[in-house]
Parts: structure tokens; C-alpha cells; sequence
């Protein structure tokens, strides 16, 4: 039988993810200032967001039990009602929980209520949800102003991160509105200001991240022996593949885009590729936020 910790890492690497490209499609739609592109757009990814809010929302769910037999006794103690109470209201994950469930109902009202329904109010839910991300693991190790420090820091990496992963979905589909006369120009514009914005998530990510790496580990992780340390470089070589191709896609596929007809299939087949590696970044962190920091 599956462990209740293996189930559990993959509720939460589900959750991550539906939140991240919930954020970061949402803030990307913003991005276009054609009014009529937007609705577009938004009409079209609207089934998506609602897709992936179902996720989350069924991940949120099924990670209370999971959460109990994992700290309990196995299986057994997944829908003992005494058990999955104490969890919520006195352990720390519990409470992490219920600020993730509160994330996942407002979502649901941003995406069920019509005068709601915008990417704003989406990309207001699902930063919500991020925030649920910093309350418990590592950012929990410390208190008073630096505890604060961590997790708001630790937000900031996430928003980052979420913005350049569940960004490049649309961005991906805007590519082929370069290809039309009637939306080349909007689509143009929306590419520069993605890139623009690219620019400065991409320091923030990296910046925040070196921050995290400081509070967490207390220094450079050069302790070969742990293998929470191993794994942050793999990630560390995984970001900087990413950036290789970011800059890559804007300084040498950008320009050619109007004098090569082949750039544009370049550029999309790359983009979709950084889309796979950022998948596999927050899949590898989901895993080794498990992980001690400081043992092997």
C-alpha cells in the first residue's frame, strides 16, 4: 500500500501547480491592453482556470486525511473525525490547511459569481493560495520579525515563480496571434510587456530565492552529505537552463521574428520546453521541502 507521506507530496505538488498557473495566467491576461484580445483570451482559458481550480480544490480536500494518517498512526487515522480536529486546530500544517481551504472557496466564488468572474479576482484567489504555501515547512523555522522576513520573502519567490511558469501558457497562445493581420499588432504589444515584466520576475525570483537559501541552510549549501542541500543545486542548474533560454528566446528568436518564417515555430516549441523544466522545478521542490536542510 502508498504511503500517506507519498500521497501526500503528490496532493501538494498538485495544489502548487494549479495555483501557480493560476497567478501567473491570470496576471498575464492583464498584460494585454487590447480590451477585445483579453476577452479573448480570458474566454478561452476560462475552462482551464476552472479546471485547475477543481484541482486544487479536490487536492485541498483529500490532504486533511492524508495529513493525519501521515502524522498518525497510517491509513487507520485518515477519517477519525478526533484526529483530523486536532490536526486542524492544533498543529501548524492544520492551520496552514485552513487558510489553503479559505484560498480555495474564495477562488470558487471568484470563478461561480458572475460580477466576480475577472482575472483579477482569479489572480487576487490564487495569490491567496500561495500565501497558504509560506505558514508551514521550512518558513516555519524561525520567529518574531525574521519568521516574517521568510515567509513574506518566501511569498515573493512563489509569485515569481508562478508568474513565469502559468505566464508562458498564454504566452504560448499568443504566439499564434502573430500569424493574423487583425492580431499581430495586439499580440506584439502583449509580447513586450510579458517581456518587460519577464525581466524583473526573473531577478526576483532569483533574488528571493538566494534569500530563502540563506534563512533555510544559514549559508551557501556546500554540504555534499545532505541531500536537501544536493537537490537545491540541481534546482539552482534547472533555473539557470531557464534563464539561458530566456534570454536565448528574447535577444536571438525575438528579432528574427520578422524576417524568418521559422523563428516563430522556434520560439514556441522553446517556450513550451520552459514550461516542462519549470514543471519539473516545482515538482523537485515540492519534494524537497520535505527534506531537513541541515541532515542527511
Amino acid at each position: 500500500m502508498i504511503e500517506p507521506a507519498s500521497m501526500l507530496l503528490v496532493a501538494r505538488l498538485v495544489f502548487n501547480l494549479a495555483a501557480l498557473l493560476l497567478w501567473g495566467g491570470s496576471v498575464c491576461l492583464l498584460l494585454i491592453a487590447d480590451r477585445s484580445l483579453r476577452a479573448a483570451f480570458w474566454q478561452r482559458l476560462f475552462r482551464w482556470g476552472v479546471g485547475a481550480a477543481a484541482l486544487a480544490g479536490l487536492s485541498t480536500f483529500v490532504t486533511l486525511p492524508m495529513l493525519t494518517a501521515s502524522l498518525g498512526g497510517g491509513w487507520k487515522e485518515a477519517l477519525d473525525v478526533n484526529m483530523l480536529t486536532l490536526v486542524v486546530t492544533r498543529t501548524v500544517v492544520g492551520s496552514a490547511w485552513g487558510g489553503q481551504l479559505a484560498a480555495c472557496v474564495a477562488l470558487g466564488a471568484v470563478l461561480l459569481v458572475r460580477p466576480l468572474r475577472r482575472p483579477a479576482g482569479v489572480g487576487v484567489a490564487s495569490a491567496l493560495m500561495l500565501a497558504t504555501l509560506t505558514v508551514s515547512g521550512h518558513t516555519a523555522m524561525h520567529d518574531g520579525v525574521i519568521g516574517m522576513l521568510h515567509r513574506f520573502n518566501d511569498w515573493g519567490h512563489l509569485l515569481a515563480g508562478g508568474f513565469w511558469l502559468g505566464a508562458l501558457v498564454p504566452v504560448v497562445l499568443l504566439l499564434r496571434c502573430l500569424k493574423a493581420a487583425d492580431t499581430r499588432a495586439a499580440a506584439i504589444q502583449a509580447l513586450i510587456r510579458f517581456s518587460s515584466v519577464g525581466h524583473l520576475v526573473v531577478a526576483l525570483a532569483v533574488l528571493t530565492g538566494i534569500m530563502n537559501t540563506w534563512l533555510v541552510v544559514g549559508g551557501l549549501p556546500l554540504d555534499s552529505d545532505v541531500l536537501y542541500q544536493r537537490s537545491l543545486w540541481l534546482k539552482v542548474a534547472l533555473v539557470a537552463l531557464l534563464i539561458v533560454i530566456a534570454l536565448y528566446n528574447r535577444y536571438r528568436l525575438v528579432p528574427r521574428l520578422s524576417r524568418d518564417p521559422g523563428a516563430l515555430a522556434i520560439l514556441r516549441r522553446v517556450s513550451i520546453a520552459e514550461i516542462v523544466i519549470l514543471v519539473m522545478v516545482v515538482a523537485l521542490v515540492s519534494w524537497f521541502g520535505t527534506l531537513s536542510p541541515g541532515h542527511g
